[in-house]
């Protein structure tokens, strides 16, 4: 009995003294990076190449769908279905997404056709590039890619870039037209000033040399004085 003690005493050791650290390689595992295998990797060339061969796609559906609607084709079967309803009911497509892709690829139409021949060859390749340059005219948007291709420098093009220079371009816009609008009403006021000096000049050119006396002569001249002063303050 007491050489079985013995044994279970010692076993109990040799399970007490395992050496540390064999239970904790496991959750080490976990944390690795996956291992990939050689279908995992046909398979990604496989997902690329959908994607590549996709891009730019919203341009062909923009064309598509632009010359749908110049033509009026979506009437051909329905000869009072209106071209938002077609797309709805044809495709699917909601109103504003429909005419998004109509606006995108003018966009990018106009873009190729004003940048490529100065050998610009890199244009919006998704929706979400185009979509805050189509608020502005086909002139300024011009202005914005080439500003946005300065900005990328050769590099990748993302839709955060093209919004951020719009929003720099809509932030100079507001100062401009504050401004203008500023000068505008200071050109009013003048005007208003001058058009009642000129009332008191012919008011006074009315009365007669007689009665133009020191006093009068001096009201007149106060009031003008006072005229320039409130347009300099």
């Amino acid at each position: 009995m007491k050489k079985t003690k013995k044994v279970e005493a010692k076993a109990g050791k040799s399970v007490s003294q395992q050496p540390p650290g064999t239970e904790a390689a496991k959750p080490a595992e976990s944390k690795d990076a996956p291992v990939f295998t050689a279908e995992d990797k046909v398979l990604l060339e496989k997902q690329e190449g959908v994607i590549a061969s996709n891009i730019g796609a919203f341009l062909v559906l923009g064309e598509a769908l632009s010359i749908i609607k110049d033509r009026e084709l979506h009437k051909i079967t329905e000869p009072t279905l209106k071209f938002d309803a077609y797309c709805a009911k044809k495709w699917g497509f909601g109103q504003a997404y429909a005419y998004r892709l109509i606006s995108s690829y003018e966009c990018v139409k106009h873009l190729k056709a004003q940048l490529a021949p100065n050998g610009v060859t890199l244009f919006p390749t998704n929706e979400a590039q185009v979509r805050s340059m189509t608020m502005w005219s086909l002139e300024e948007q011009v202005k914005i890619w080439s500003a946005v291709l300065k900005k990328a420098n050769g590099g990748g093009i993302t839709a955060a870039m093209v919004n951020a220079v719009v929003a720099g371009k809509a932030e100079k816009s507001t100062k401009s037209e504050a401004t203008t609008e500023t000068k505008t009403a200071d050109a009013k006021t003048e005007h208003k000033k001058l058009k009642t000096i000129a009332k008191l000049v012919e008011k006074a050119q009315q009365i007669d040399a007689a009665e133009l006396n020191f006093k009068k002569f001096k009201e007149l001249i106060d009031k003008i004085e006072k005229l320039l002063n409130d347009d300099e303050s």
